[in-house]
């Protein structure tokens, strides 16, 4: 937690002003009262300035807090929140619910809508890319799963050094693939098409991205085949990390 001391006219203005400037929400926020504003004796005296030090959380602890407020308002048992950040990403998991079926909804749905909540709360905080929500282990379950496909892809990738088109695939499913490549400091990705469906392209760290970009155009069996009437469509980069 780091702390802010700011000086006004008045505690009401600074505290306004630190709000605005921070972000800060009623329920977060944390201050003390260090030197209050006095007209003196007879005017004589007086000291026109107050100062207020201010208590800002990390965004984690701000994002936890809201998380576990929202989860009783809801009426949703849990014993605890644990959170972890790696690097501009915080992850927030959910422990000890006792309706966990609900908590996750169908297919993570309940979880996709909290972690889109929170986000939407903390979007403009600079200092992160993004929050997720998992409960008892089933995100990191359903996407080890999902990642033992494209091992041995990213395996060949980091080992031959060539890049590599995956299938068309939605947000949620390439965010996953952007995340684990992400911590791996020898591959990067980037997000080619148009549409809901786009394809990741996984390529050595060594690789410019104009460069990945123009072998991509050239790989062969990547794309399904066109109609005879359909353009050829253009390679376009998107960042989907936070769709």
């Amino acid at each position: 937690m780091t702390t802010i001391d700011k000086t006004g006219t008045s505690i009401e203005a600074i505290i306004r002003e630190f709000r605005a400037e921070y972000k800060i929400k009623d329920w977060e926020l944390k201050y003390d009262i260090l030197k209050k504003p006095s007209s003196g004796f007879l005017g004589l005296f007086a000291n026109k300035t107050a100062s207020v030090r201010f208590h800002l959380p990390e965004v984690s602890d701000r994002a936890t807090s809201f998380l576990d407020q929202l989860l009783r308002k809801m009426g949703v048992p849990f014993d605890a929140i644990e959170a972890k950040t790696e690097g501009k990403t915080i992850y927030l998991e959910i422990k000890g619910s006792k309706d966990t079926g609900f908590l996750i909804g169908k297919n993570g749905s309940m979880l996709e809508t909290l972690q889109f909540l929170v986000n939407r709360i903390f979007e403009n905080d600079k200092s992160m890319d993004r929050i997720y929500i998992d409960a008892e282990g089933y995100r990191e379950r359903r996407e080890a799963i999902f990642l033992k496909q494209f091992l041995p892809i990213i395996k060949k990738v980091r080992e031959q050094g060539k890049p590599f088109t995956l299938e068309p695939m939605d947000a949620g499913d390439r965010r996953v693939i952007h995340r684990h490549i992400e911590r791996d400091r020898g591959l990067r990705t980037l997000t080619i098409g148009e549409g809901e469906k786009k394809r990741i392209v996984i390529f050595s760290a060594k690789q410019s991205e104009s460069e990945v970009l123009n072998q991509a155009r050239k790989q062969p069996n990547r794309r399904p085949p066109r109609k005879p009437d359909e353009r050829k469509p253009e390679a376009r980069k998107t960042n989907d990390r936070k769709s």
